[in-house]
């Protein structure tokens, strides 16, 4: 057993307390599950190179295959060498607790065991038994902690980390902390544990189903339920889910082996808050739910008939806003909490209170009240309230973007990393709040750091869709746009704090800024060539106009390549970074460089709003950092809308940009990059560059 000092200050309480000692283990128990598998692997992966053992454990006998599984499943993403070094922490064992060797010592457990309470409840009595300081979690989608743990000795010590799929990587974690068993202290030392691993948590109240299997589940009954009403096949439900939600109900639970059960237990678990039919099992369901491997019938290329589609929305919206209502009202989770988990867990375009905002108060509640008055829902105004929908309640207007006040300097914290209408109309009511506020002198533009760790990695490609080949269109969308924008240079001195990746229009967003301080590590880019549109926000010509001439040449070669530079080196090209510090000073840096823009309006970078003449060197990689081929047209529009732009006054730059932004969002290239782009492929351009 290893018996040197576990230096991680974050994991040490955990997996040495007081440093001295064996370094103990983390065990997965259930570990020949979905879910036991991918977080024994992610477990493993992240703590292999602290010195720190990984067991699995699973009385099947399949649990001997897992380590040849997950040596193959790591093959395709690292280096022989790095899986040697993570499987090297990896142990199995085949049994129960009893079965753990006598000399390991047991610091977390991660229980993917069934959702069975009489499973359940006498494997953590014979972990507590074995190991009375171990500290107990459960990945448990349903059960909450006061019902896994109540009786258990120590069960201040207990918990739950609901992850999602796919479960090797989804770094993401609801974990309740209100009304939970868990104690305080406790609570702090796991979470210090799983921000070390750069773990996503997202708190919530201790209910039975937690926030994103509410809104997972419920698309799921209300789909199968669409599908038997209405005649359509799950492929044709599927298509319709997938125009207004971006996600595949059906596809998704064929995927994954039990899920029609779990889906149907998150239903049942609801229905025992409330009894209502809104939560009631169709036949048809039942006998997916008993045969975990059976499948749904799927001819995939199946649309949805105009003439239905209608009907699925108002019936499909009208259940996860019902479900949205429910959970503002009892406090499930706070209302960016469900955004995002609907985003980044579910992959949702949109979370539904998103789409509330986005549409307004009165047309979701008439939804909502079509849906309940047509399906005839049962205690309708407790399973959908409506008053949910209002102003009274709180986080209306700041999903994705909040604001405070420190000292005189106000702070936009950024809480998406892609740019939407919603993303910037929050942004843009938040800024000019602040400027109407006569105690703040500046603003600071950072991402918030727990649903946003990056500054930004550009547009949301799904708003760039209902435009592609529609050159009008997409010219409306960048001057909608480049208007919520404008606002950052028209009053207050403005901050952006670069981390992390800094692409495409979040680096726009930046350059409208008075000036830009960056955490070392900090990598900026314009990719938008490898997704076949140029930058229309000002990315052709605002770098320029910070920078010395010189500098051209490297501004010029990330916008025809999309390559990334580090902070670091932009800071030598003039005024586009003007400071570059640890990660960890940013926010102090930050704030301190908005007052001193404050006080010293000569302090700010200046930006030349006059023509200069310049010529674009176009002998540069025809393919971007991954070794994707360019497209030769966009290429050629590309570099004579810098050489335009750069060589006019700004307002004639400005508006030639957006022009020829909007070209290239009607051209071919942009439909091929776009879609490509969000199908996570490499684009295959009508003209590659050679």
């Amino acid at each position: 057993m290893t018996v040197h000092s576990l230096e991680d200050s974050a994991l040490r309480p955990i997996f040495q307390p007081g440093g001295e000692g064996p370094i103990r283990a983390l065990v997965v128990a259930g570990a020949c599950g979905n879910v036991g598998f991918g977080k024994l692997g992610q477990f493993a992966r992240l703590l292999s190179r602290h010195g720190i053992p990984v067991v699995g454990l699973d009385p099947s006998p399949e649990v001997a295959k897992v380590p040849e599984r997950l040596s193959q499943a790591f093959a395709k993403r690292f280096p022989p060498e790095e899986v040697d070094a993570i499987m090297a922490s990896v142990t199995v064992v085949r049994g129960d607790v009893g079965d753990l060797p006598d000399e390991l010592r047991v610091g977390f457990v991660f229980e993917a065991i069934p959702e069975r309470l009489d499973i359940k409840q006498p494997f953590y009595e014979a972990i507590r038994a074995r190991d009375p300081e171990a500290f107990i979690f459960s990945a448990t989608s349903g059960f909450p902690s006061t019902t896994l743990f109540a009786s258990l000795p120590g069960n201040q010590r207990c918990g739950v980390m609901h992850p999602f799929f796919p479960h090797l990587t989804n770094k993401l974690f609801e974990v309740p902390t209100r009304g939970a068993v868990t104690g305080e202290q406790e609570m702090r030392t796991v979470r210090k544990m799983l921000d070390r691993l750069g773990m996503h948590v997202i708190p919530v109240r201790d209910v039975p189903a937690f926030a994103a299997d509410r809104l997972f589940c419920g698309m799921m009954l209300e789909a199968v339920r669409i599908h038997a009403d209405l005649g359509l096949s799950p492929a044709q439900v599927d298509d319709a889910c997938r125009k207004l939600l971006g996600t595949s109900p059906f596809f998704v639970h064929n995927l994954i082996p039990g899920a029609n059960y779990l889906s149907a237990h998150c239903m049942d678990l609801l229905r025992s808050e409330v009894d209502s039919n809104l939560y009631a099992i169709p036949d048809v369901w039942k006998p997916y739910i008993e045969d975990p491997h059976k499948k749904w019938p799927y001819e995939k290329g199946e649309t949805c008939p105009p003439d239905a589609f209608d009907t699925v929305r108002t019936r499909m919206l009208g259940m996860l806003f019902a479900l949205t209502a429910y959970m503002i009202e009892h406090d499930v989770a706070a209302l960016d909490a469900i955004n995002f988990l609907a985003e980044n867990a579910l992959a949702f375009r949109a979370g539904p209170p998103a789409l509330v905002e986005s549409m307004g108060f009165a047309e979701a509640r008439a939804i909502i009240d079509r849906f309940v008055t047509s399906q005839a829902i049962e205690r309708a105004a407790e399973v959908a309230p409506p008053a949910a929908f209002s102003n009274d309640r709180g986080g209306w207007g700041s999903l994705y973007v909040d604001r405070s006040v420190h000292d005189g300097v106000g702070l936009l914290s950024l809480k998406k990393t892609t740019l939407n209408d919603l993303v910037l109309r929050e942004l843009d009511d938040h800024r000019a709040r602040l400027e109407s506020d006569d105690a703040v002198q500046a603003i600071v533009i950072a991402p918030d750091g727990r649903y946003a760790r990056a500054f930004g990695h550009g547009a949301d490609l799904g708003a760039f869709i209902p435009v592609l080949g529609n050159e009008e269109a997409a010219l409306d969308l960048i001057q909608r746009w480049k208007a919520k924008l404008a606002g950052l240079r028209s009053g207050k001195p403005t901050v952006a704090a670069l981390v992390g990746r800094v692409l495409g229009g979040s680096l726009e967003l930046a350059l409208w800024c008075h000036g830009r301080i960056a955490a070392r590590g900090t990598r900026l880019a314009f990719p938008e060539t490898t997704v076949g549109v140029i930058p229309g926000l000002g990315g052709c010509h605002h770098a320029h106009r910070f920078c010395r001439p010189e500098a051209f040449v490297h501004i010029d070669h990330m916008l025809l390549t999309g390559h990334s530079v580090m902070a670091e080196v932009a800071a030598d090209w003039g005024g586009l970074v003007q400071e570059v510090v640890a990660v960890q000073d940013l926010p102090a840096a930050s704030m301190a460089l908005a007052r001193r823009l404050a006080q010293d309006p000569s302090a700010r970078p200046a930006f030349r709003t006059e023509a200069v003449a310049h010529r674009v060197d176009r002998d540069v990689p025809t393919t971007n950092e991954a070794g994707v081929p360019l497209d030769a047209d966009l290429r050629d529009l590309l570099a004579e809308t810098i050489e335009a732009c750069v060589g006019a006054p700004w307002p004639e730059a400005s508006s030639l940009e957006e022009r020829n932004a909007a070209r290239s969002l009607a051209a071919p290239a942009a439909k091929v990059g776009v879609r490509a782009m969000m199908r996570g492929k490499p684009p295959a351009f009508p003209r590659p560059l050679s």
